[in-house]
């Protein structure tokens, strides 16, 4: 398989709205389908000390999610001439490992070491898997595998607020198709953004239907293999000067949201000495609550913050004026 396509052949942002709208008309239904047997069963987020919301919600929404964007992403064509499921083969193996990861997480609640290990096995098979398809080295494998790991803590970390995760990864999918040569990729990601957006809507405040571990461990994973992949490709020929830190900078660009939350949580609570992966209401977005921000208040800086990231990845890397 040829690692890029020439953008001036495809357009390849073409591809990305397709997949997004079709992942979002998708999505919305799925979503709703899985809160109402979420009620019908008793599947809720009961409101804990840990925890910011202070009454039941829905949980499980993430399986709408991944039922949408696999839907975009295996029936709609992702290459100008035929069906190519051959990247989507690829990532799905560690996509499907931490979904299902997650799902056992939200119904059994795992310790936090097990659910490591598990997003460890995710994150390396897909760093494996896609420097397979692409011909990439070892070297590669492993940076994808890194921030694959990252993103996926990253963004179960940032599930803390409604709207809040939809709201930071959905400029992170559009970055990764905007950035990419290659149809493939950009399918994927405009399906990723197309199902969180579907998600957003019932997730926006009030909730009605949380994300859970079951959506947001392998969300988090596809964003941060997908950003690092178009990064290692960028260092590879596509930008004018070949820079050897991009692999390890545009990744925490595309996810700048993510990337502050998790850095601010993990330095406080270290120093207060606590373990980092434990929840809690210490969150950028909780304390910005409790000095009497709006939730929407909080969306707008987060959207604001993410498409910030993206900007500065298209000035930086590519150019933009």
């Amino acid at each position: 398989m040829e690692a890029t396509t020439d953008p001036s052949s495809v357009n390849v942002t073409g591809f990305m709205l397709v997949h997004a709208a079709c992942a979002l008309i998708a999505g919305v239904p799925a979503v709703a389908i899985v809160r109402r047997v979420a009620l019908s069963k008793g599947w809720m987020a009961k409101p804990r000390e840990d925890r910011w919301h202070r009454e039941p919600v829905a949980l499980h929404g993430g399986v709408g999610v991944l039922a949408a964007l696999l839907l975009a992403c295996v029936l709609v064509p992702s290459t100008p001439s035929a069906l190519d499921l051959s990247f989507v083969g690829a990532v799905l193996p560690g996509v499907l490992v931490l979904a299902v990861t997650g799902l056992v997480d939200d119904l059994r609640h795992l310790k936090p070491w097990t659910k490591l290990l598990w997003q460890v096995l995710g994150a390396a098979a897909m760093g494996w898997a896609i420097a397979g398809a692409r011909g990439l080295p070892a070297s590669d494998a492993v940076v994808i595998a890194a921030w694959s790991l990252v993103f996926c803590n990253s963004v179960n970390m940032l599930d803390n607020m409604d709207g809040a995760c939809a709201t930071a990864a959905i400029p992170g999918f559009v970055g990764i198709a905007l950035v990419t040569g290659d149809p493939r990729v950009a399918s994927i990601a405009g399906a990723g953004a197309g199902a969180m957006a579907a998600f957003w809507i019932w997730n926006r405040p009030r909730a009605r239907i949380f994300l859970g571990d079951a959506g947001a461990l392998p969300i988090g994973l596809l964003l941060g293999a997908l950003s690092a992949l178009v990064a290692i490709e960028l260092d590879r020929g596509q930008c004018q000067q070949v820079r050897p830190w991009l692999p390890w900078v545009l990744p925490a660009m595309l996810g700048l949201p993510f990337m502050l939350d998790t850095a601010f949580v993990c330095v406080t609570r270290a120093a207060r000495g606590q373990n980092p992966m434990i929840g809690g209401t210490d969150h950028l977005t909780h304390r910005a609550l409790r000095r009497g921000w709006s939730p929407w208040a909080v969306l707008a800086v987060i959207a604001v913050l993410g498409a910030g990231g993206v900007l500065m990845v298209g000035m930086a890397v590519l150019g933009w004026d």
